[in-house]
């Protein structure tokens, strides 16, 4: 964690001892104390101090051209604070309105010279819990928060002034699976000494050029003539109250200051279990609807999600395969999902732009964001492939596709040759690229390189992004779309205007919905937190469910905690056999379901109908979470059961005894016990010894048995020291020997049942560790290798629903 650095007195009233100001203003339940040089030199909650003493700390600060100005006089006259300064007249003037459990403050004047105001550092002593993102520290009883007002007023401190900044942070505020949050994109991070909050707003009525990731001070961000351009109107609101009443205090802000307080059947989203409600995601489409909402309503799910709709992105149209008729074809999918009780969610990437789009082709439009430009250093000719231009920088930055604008034609280069006048030569180009015109291109002309993502797709300026918004609003309202995921929302900070942009694209769509939208993104935003339902985060493709970001989703867990959200643990993918993985069990989804129970977190669950039709488990994986959900919903898990599933070594399994009980028992699986037959030769009888501990009390053998090879195994048997069992079955090579201590049968790959199994004797497994055997007949191309686990519970928890 890095240290705070020391905080620089301001020039030439070093010497100066201030006089702390008469008014004290309070904000909830504490109160903070100004000197005359804009410094806050005191805070307490009730009568207690959670200052940290000789520590930094600011109301405002003031930038011009990288560098604080010095601030001369800061006074209060009633319910205004004005700032006089050391080397300029004009003032800044903020309003100070005191409410109940809060205080906003807006910037009411401020002259244009400034390019940064930042709020804060506001420090605390404060650091028991911090939501980086919410703006919110509390200690044992205390909570202090920040909150922007608006979407101009920004969390952190801009890149611009990180030489600036008082305190800093080594380390990531948070890590989460989509990627870490650092100290200049937070409303609040953690010190030594306690936290720290702070806001800025910019100024943007002035052309500037930016900096994005690896495009170091190369993407232009122009002069805007919009009242959010100015710093005038900064907003904000600091409050504090006793832990516990921190939500509620967001809350009644929200309702107070105007800002998003999205209601679900009478009650704020924030609160609502529904918040946490889990969805289906699977493709559908006019032919499909019926069976997929068939498949959501066995799971118990009340949302359909449809995880790839569009065929473009930018004009947002719909694949036709799917929606014949387009949005009209989306709407009748709508209202057939609504009369199942059942609400339709879609996917977006925001203002991710394909390459088949209008925006794009056959003409460019000019809105697409570039970075600085280049000029032609001669006249080119339509089929030139090796061009000249001026300038190097942009071309210098990592690209997918290399795309270059030219008057209404796009072209790719594959490579560029720096020149020794710090020019270049664009190499192996592609004329016309995306369906555009080659074209002839005069000398001097602009020349653009327009900024891409290895999504092969491109992005919008901040006054196109404008029409994405509208597109996506209009199509939910049109619909009747419920659900909606802003993923890719980091793609808004290539317009050069960062956080701004982000939330000027999200909040213009919830401006525009007629109708309550549950949504996510990719992530959270300090502003946009109170729009947002939840985040669901976990995407682990090509991994086993309990390999899958495990560590990730528990991180995860504690960020939405300590940030005031509701919790959700990510997508879990059930697959049907392929060359990589087994076909998931339900086994696997109970896992997951306790990981959901214990955590009291949604989940998402990913299932094609390709899957669903082909996986012999999956109505039995689906009545599962419909049984394991509605106990979550209703709050049936009591708190020590919760923190026992929350574990993620621990195994379990829920059996429904009726409508209103359940039995939940405790599981042990076992390593994969193998035995390989291949070195082995045909009718010799195969067999290994195993070592196994059973946790539990004494039980009947149960197990499951895989075969793969080219052979097969007849009349399997197991020993112990409680007995023997024998099986009068032959198992072929992809298929599966399960036995529950009841019930034998033989599956395929995909657990579809293909025929019962007798069986002789019993076998008893001890408690502790204990030696199995294990014994069988082979024969066919090639010995096959058996796989054995071994499965035993323990007694069972009561599930009531009374």
């Amino acid at each position: 964690m890095g240290m705070p650095l020391k905080a620089a007195a301001p020039p030439r009233l070093a010497a100066q001892k201030w006089r702390i100001l008469s008014m004290e203003i309070q904000f909830g339940k504490a109160t903070l104390s100004l000197a005359e040089n804009g410094m806050i030199v005191d805070m307490k909650f009730g009568n207690q101090s959670i200052f940290p003493k000789g520590q930094p700390s600011y109301m405002m600060r003031f930038f011009r051209e990288g560098k604080p100005e010095d601030i001369r006089l800061t006074e209060r006259k009633g319910s205004l604070l004005r700032y006089h300064f050391r080397d300029i007249e004009d003032t800044v003037s903020v309003l100070i309105d005191e409410k109940e459990g809060y205080t906003v403050f807006q910037v009411m004047d401020c002259p244009g010279c400034f390019d940064f105001l930042t709020i804060g550092p506001i420090v605390t002593a404060l650091n028991d819990v911090v939501g980086d993102v919410v703006g919110v520290v509390q200690g044992k009883s205390a909570a202090i928060g920040i909150q922007a007002l608006n979407e101009k007023t920004l969390p952190g401190i801009p890149c611009e002034l990180i030489e600036q900044a008082l305190y800093r942070r080594d380390e990531p505020t948070s890590s989460m699976t989509v990627g870490n949050l650092d100290y200049t994109a937070a409303a609040a991070f953690e010190m030594p000494f306690g936290s720290v909050l702070h806001l800025f707003c910019e100024n943007r009525r002035r052309d500037r050029m930016k900096t994005v990731l690896y495009a170091v001070n190369c993407v232009p961000a122009p002069a805007m003539d919009r009242d959010d351009a100015d710093i005038r109107g900064t907003k904000f609101a600091l409050f504090s109250c006793d832990s516990p009443a921190a939500l509620e205090t967001i809350g009644r802000i929200e309702v107070g200051e105007g800002l998003p307080h999205p209601m679900l059947d009478g009650e704020w989203l924030k609160t609502s279990a529904k918040a946490t409600s889990s969805y289906l995601i699977g493709e559908f489409g006019i032919e499909t609807i019926d069976k997929m909402t068939a498949y959501a309503q066995k799971g118990g799910f009340s949302c359909l999600y449809h995880p790839e709709p569009f065929e473009t992105w930018g004009h947002f149209e719909l694949r036709k395969e799917l929606f014949p008729k387009g949005d009209a074809s989306l709407k009748e999918c709508v209202e057939y999902a609504k009369a199942q009780r059942i609400k339709v969610g879609l996917h977006t990437l925001s203002n991710f732009t394909k390459t088949n789009d209008a925006y794009v082709t056959p003409v460019p439009d000019r809105r697409l964001k570039a970075m600085a430009p280049a000029k032609l250093a001669e006249d080119i000719a339509a089929e030139q492939i090796e061009i000249a231009v001026d300038r190097l920088a942009a071309f210098e930055c990592p690209a997918t596709l290399n795309c270059v604008r030219i008057d209404d034609e796009l072209l790719q280069y594959s490579e560029y040759e720096p020149t020794d006048d710090g020019a270049a030569i664009l190499k192996g180009c592609i004329r016309g690229a995306f369906g555009t015109e080659p074209a002839a291109h005069t000398k001097g002309n602009s020349a653009y390189k327009l900024i891409d993502y290895p999504y092969q797709t491109l992005f919008p300026d901040v006054e196109l992004q404008d029409e994405f918004s509208d597109r996506i609003a209009e199509l939910v309202d049109e619909t009747g779309v419920s659900q909606i995921s802003f993923d890719g929302l980091e793609g808004c900070e290539w317009t050069g205007e960062g956080e701004y942009a982000v939330n000027r694209f999200a909040m213009r769509c919830y401006e525009k919905f007629d109708h309550t939208v549950i949504n996510d993104a990719s992530r959270l935003h300090h502003f946009l937190w109170h729009m947002n339902t939840r985040m669901n985060w976990g995407e682990p493709w090509g991994e086993e469910m309990r390999v899958g970001q495990v560590e990730g989703r528990m991180r995860n867990q504690k960020f939405f905690q300590k940030n005031l959200l509701p919790a959700m643990l990510g997508w879990f993918l059930i697959r049907k056999a392929n060359r990589k993985f087994e076909a998931s069990t339900l086994m696997d989804m109970e896992w997951a379901l306790s990981e959901a129970a214990g955590f009291d977190a949604g989940f998402a669950l990913s299932a094609s109908e390709d899957t669903l039709d082909a996986l012999g488990t999956a109505d039995e994986i689906l009545e599962a979470i419909k049984n394991w959900e509605r106990l979550r919903l209703e709050k049936r898990f009591g708190e020590e059961l919760k923190e026992q599933l929350k574990k993620p070594e621990t195994e379990w399994h829920l059996e429904k005894k009726d409508d209103r009980n359940f039995a939940l028992y405790p599981m042990a699986i076992s390593k994969p016990f193998v035995c390989d037959l291949l070195e082995m030769q045909p009718g010799q009888p195969g067999g290994a010894d195993w070592s196994f501990e059973n946790p539990f009390g004494e039980q009947k053998l149960a197990f499951r048995m895989k075969i793969e090879g080219y052979g097969y195994i007849e009349k399997p048997r197991f020993y112990t020291r409680k007995g023997m069992i024998r099986f009068d079955v032959r198992v072929k090579g992809g298929q599966y020997l399960i036995f529950d201590g009841a019930e034998a049968y033989v599956t395929d790959r995909n657990y579809n049942r293909l025929s019962e199994a007798e069986y002789e004797g019993t076998c008893l497994v001890e408690k502790g560790i204990a030696p199995l055997s294990f014994g069988c007949s082979f024969g066919g191309e090639e010995g096959p290798e058996v796989t054995v686990r071994v499965i035993t519970k323990s007694t069972p928890y009561a599930i009531s629903r009374d």
